[in-house]
């Protein structure tokens, strides 16, 4: 029914020279504080990604595989980010020409979570894109959480109180 989601990193420019290794956060903290944004959705899946800021702009791409018939929530948690990344949502990897951006965080938003509902269940390819560090070069982290709601499960709860409604 529901198969377990690869997160797949497909590519970044500009990559930094600091180990992953030295970024230290608490993913577990971040991941909770997401997953209880989920609701009515249920937690499918989550990826820690690891955010370097180096001497340019850079950019991290993850691939996210969306089954037809349910619903789903995303949910960034960027509150251990020492600087703002923006959040791109593509229909295409950045490989096809024409792809077309369906979402993009902005700097206005209040907080450091994120939360974006894809219309319709397809693949879909998130970019953080990745300010240049001020100075030395910096590091934090980002987690992404999914969840979703089998829409199938819904219609058929509602087709059963909609003929118990109408033998009453």
């Amino acid at each position: 029914m529901l198969a377990a989601f690869a997160f797949t990193a497909i590519s970044g420019t500009a990559e930094s020279t600091s180990s992953e290794s030295e970024v230290k956060c608490n993913s577990k903290a971040l991941k909770k504080e997401g997953i209880s944004l989920l609701n009515p959705y249920y937690y499918s899946s989550s990826k820690v990604n690891i955010i370097n800021y180096g001497s340019e702009k850079s950019r991290k791409e993850i691939e996210v595989p969306l089954f037809r018939g349910e619903k789903y929530r995303m949910i960034f948690n960027k509150t251990e980010l020492p600087k703002d990344v923006e959040i791109r949502i593509y229909d295409k990897s950045d490989e096809h020409e024409g792809r077309t951006p369906v979402f993009t965080s902005t700097k206005d938003e209040e907080g450091k979570l994120v939360i974006y509902e894809p219309k319709k269940a397809k693949r879909l390819y998130v970019n953080y894109i990745i300010p240049p560090a001020e100075g030395e070069e910096q590091g934090g982290c980002l987690v992404f959480i999914l969840g979703y709601q089998l829409t199938f499960v819904t219609d058929a709860e509602e087709s059963e109180s909609q003929t118990e409604e109408a033998s009453e």
